[in-house]
């Protein structure tokens, strides 16, 4: 057979098998469509360059499908990660607000203490303010008083509240 084709029937087949050829060395995943039904009337070399093609579609798609299922993978691997991770700053937001009440509760307590002892410090200071003014006056009422504001303070000083004013 010659290189040059002299029939008009093998012009078209030639130009046939230029734009198969076109299409075949086009990469990638190919819709379905491209490919023909029926094998019947196509030229060995049509055949093989559909073949070709379809082979390199099904190559490209198992790739294609290769990497969905390794990122798919990937995404549930860092879903996970972050998962984790979201709960550990839960679990740490947990504990920061247990030991916040822990010290609200602790800084309450000592309030109150100190409201406490701020008070004692004030009866105290009334009680030695009447002890002075009982002192400055003479007579048995002023030793009844005295006495009396020495058993305040003895009791203050025990913890107890009373104040006779």
């Amino acid at each position: 057979m010659s290189d040059q084709p002299t029939d008009t029937s093998t012009d078209l087949t030639a130009s046939d098998s230029a734009a198969i050829q076109a299409v075949v060395e086009c990469k990638g995943i190919r819709p379905i469509k491209d490919f023909p039904r029926d094998l019947t009337g196509l030229s060995p070399e049509q055949i093989e360059h559909h073949y070709k093609a379809l082979r390199n579609s099904h190559i490209s798609l198992n790739r294609s499908r290769g990497q969905l299922l390794r990122r798919s993978r990937e995404l549930s691997e860092a879903r996970e990660r972050f998962l984790t991770t979201l709960r550990s700053y839960e679990e740490r937001l947990v504990l920061i607000g247990q030991e916040k009440a822990e010290a609200m509760r602790l800084a309450q307590d000592m309030h109150q203490e100190l409201e406490a002892f701020d008070s004692k410090q004030q009866a105290l200071d009334q009680l030695l303010q009447d002890l002075d003014a009982a002192k400055q006056e003479t007579g048995f009422w002023a030793i009844f008083q005295i006495t009396e504001l020495i058993e305040r303070m003895r009791a203050l000083l025990r913890g107890g509240s009373r104040s006779n004013g």
